[in-house]
């Protein structure tokens, strides 16, 4: 399986195995009619769904705060408001759930609840997933034999400096860099990655190398990839950038984003052709709820189409339910 397909379906993987587990275990269970460990198994199902449905239904509290603290810090702007739409989007499905609030003949009733209520279970399974292949995605500790690391732009604080998030990236880069030296002797080359946005008084990479010789890093040991302006481009123009430096297809290449962003860079990264894992930078805690929303939202674009379709059968099995209904079945 090629990378961009095991990125795709590892979080699938990993809660497909997660059930399989449980569903043996409940059998041994029922084979060995061992009264006591199904006692404890039920009480630990109960408890942990009990836990999961309240924090479900009271997530909105949580992702208002959020909100309130992401403007504070990071100003107001749609992309530092996903949390608060996300806590919206949890209101209206408690309303939904808890309060039945569709008054119409039964038909329509019925298409509506199950189109929504499907709609809603289907939006959580996606984001389970994406969670749980995030969180996976984070155990890949590469070896320290690495030809070149892609460190991946961010905005620049005031137009010209490098901020708390793009430096974390950079730092992470270095302490790699160092650590593989220290090991192997051999000198990676950095790739900067990013380009100059209309805000900015220099591209994204020029700020990241000035940086980085500050804190140690031979020039010599860097390269300027300034013209991308989104992950994908990140991802080609320092694929071609490797190869007119002379990188064939042996070379090994790692790329360094924050840990929220590594799975869908590692995507993007097969797309172009390049082999090459991800290391995840550490990110404030209370960036990561709305950093998290974008990436779901930018993965679930991404894979549109099979999304559409999805969305296409939830939306014929409604009506075909409705049109049952109708017909007093």
């Amino acid at each position: 399986m090629d990378q961009l397909n095991l990125t795709a379906t590892i979080g699938w993987l990993v809660n497909l195995n997660l059930l399989f587990l449980l569903a043996l275990l409940l059998e041994t269970i029922v084979l060995t009619n061992n009264v006591l460990m199904g006692t404890i198994v039920g009480i630990l199902i109960f408890v942990l769904s009990t836990v999961i449905f309240i924090g479900l239904a009271l997530s909105f509290i949580f992702l208002f705060a959020n909100a309130v603290i992401v403007w504070r810090r990071e100003g107001y702007s749609l992309a530092s408001s996903l949390t608060l739409i996300a806590g919206l989007g949890v209101i209206a499905a408690d309303v939904l759930f808890f309060f039945d609030p569709i008054k119409a003949p039964a038909p329509i009733k019925s298409f509506a609840n199950v189109f929504l209520s499907a709609i809603i279970l289907y939006i959580l399974l996606t984001v389970w997933n994406t969670l749980s292949s995030m969180f996976v995605y984070q155990w890949y500790f590469p070896r320290r034999n690495k030809d070149y690391i892609i460190v991946l732009g961010a905005g620049l604080i005031d137009g010209y400096k490098v901020g708390r998030l793009l430096g974390n990236r950079i730092n992470t880069a270095i302490d790699f860099y160092k650590r593989q030296i220290a090991e192997t002797k051999q000198h990676p080359k950095f790739i900067f990655s990013g380009g100059q946005g209309g805000d900015e008084k220099l591209p994204e990479a020029v700020a990241m190398q000035k940086y980085a010789v500050q804190h140690g890093v031979p020039t010599q040991d860097t390269l300027i990839e300034d013209k991308s302006v989104n992950t994908f481009q990140n991802m080609k123009f320092s694929k071609q950038l490797i190869e007119r430096d002379g990188g064939n297809e042996r070379r090994k290449v790692v790329f360094v984003t924050n840990n929220f962003h590594t799975m869908r860079a590692g995507v993007l990264a097969d797309r172009v052709g390049l082999k090459a894992n991800g290391i995840g930078a550490p990110t404030p805690f209370y960036y990561l709820p709305n950093a998290v929303i974008r990436e779901y939202l930018a993965l679930f674009v991404m894979h549109k189409r099979f999304h559409i379709v999805m969305f296409s059968l939830i939306f014929l099995v409604a009506v075909l339910d409705g049109l049952m209904v109708g017909q007093g079945f």
